[in-house]
């Protein structure tokens, strides 16, 4: 365990996996609908576990918000507000152009934007090094690796379109933007936790070790993301008349389902803050591409043994086997550049 949390590239793999699972606990939920679930996720998940844990493990954890100036505070609630309307738009391109393309085509530009943006707003000089071409060339290796995920998963499902005898595909262009739209403003959180660095600093003055300084980082981020989806949870229940059966439906356990899914879900917040912690003052240029492409490799495996890929033609395994190599040598190069 300790190697674990004292290798940066081990913490992010750690992350990786906790994301790419922490929504399994919701398939226990029968009798809810989707916006139930996800209702009560953001309530527990977004917002008091986060909290919860900060407040174990951050001392004077109010304390340590004194002296950070008001516009970093409202820098911080924009870019998780931004980010919290980042999974509505992922929601509406999964429902407009399916789960391969909008990961592939969100994580990739995620994983760009949210490694570019830093690099040359804070680091511009380290563009033109060795250090800053391998990390170009990484981000590169990303967009081609997610790229061919996603083309192995449309023509999955073209191929099971086909089989079923269902003709027609969901508007392209329409699914493409709103997935562009959330990989870019997804990274929005990544940009958060660089503007709250003056939180970091007090929580570490106040005893808070580096692995646990960065949750009081997330609060402004997290309360003001919440939002909108508690928000557009509302709406589904109000359009489909489903308010009622959040309680009527629900059973003991429902209730901590959604805690659990916190609890995997800001468990792999907390591994990649200190990754990039642990990564240097490149940490978030880094960490961000590096997480998201082992998040891609961590659901396609998921997905390969929870039969997802069953009864596909030879075909699409190919080519998204393929993907992930490019996306295995998109983080060799990137751990390269973190040593």
């Amino acid at each position: 365990m300790s190697t674990i949390f004292s290798d940066p590239i081990s913490l992010v793999l750690a992350a990786a996996v906790m994301n790419a699972v922490y929504t399994l606990p919701m398939k226990l939920n029968k009798q809810w609908k989707w916006e139930h679930s996800w209702l009560v996720f953001t309530l527990l998940g977004v917002a008091v576990v986060p909290t919860v844990l900060a407040a174990f493990t951050i001392p004077r954890l109010l304390e340590t918000y004194d002296g950070v100036p008001g516009n970093i505070l409202l820098g911080m609630a924009a870019c998780g507000a931004l980010w919290g309307v980042s999974l509505v738009f992922f929601g509406l391109a999964v429902e407009a152009v399916g789960v391969a393309i909008t990961f592939a085509v969100a994580l990739g530009t995620s994983a760009a934007s949210g490694a570019v943006i830093p690099l040359i707003s804070r680091h511009y000089a380290e563009i033109f090094t060795a250090r800053g071409f391998m990390v170009l060339s990484g981000i590169l290796a990303i967009l081609i690796g997610v790229g061919i995920c996603g083309a192995a998963g449309r023509n999955r499902e073209a191929e099971r379109t086909a089989e079923n005898g269902r003709s027609g595909i969901p508007p392209f262009r329409k699914g493409f933007a709103l997935a562009f739209l959330s990989g870019l403003l997804g990274s929005m959180l990544n940009l958060g936790l660089t503007l709250g660095a003056p939180i970091q600093r007090n929580a570490q003055s106040f005893g808070a070790s580096e692995a646990m300084m960065s949750n009081a980082v997330w609060l402004p981020c997290l309360y003001a993301g919440a939002v909108p989806g508690l928000a557009y949870c509302a709406f589904l229940m109000r359009k489909n008349r489903t308010a009622g059966q959040l309680l009527s439906a629900s059973r003991w356990h429902y209730w901590l389902t959604p805690a659990l899914m916190g609890l995997f879900w800001f468990g792999s917040i907390m591994c990649y803050s200190l990754a990039s912690v642990k990564l240097g003052e490149l940490g978030p240029v880094i960490a961000w591409p590096l997480f998201l492409s082992a998040v891609v490799i961590a659901s396609t495996i998921a997905g390969v043994v929870t039969g997802e890929w069953k009864n596909t033609g030879r075909g699409p395994m190919t080519w998204m086997w393929i993907g992930v190599l490019c996306l295995v040598a998109a983080m060799a190069l990137l751990a390269s550049a973190g040593q």
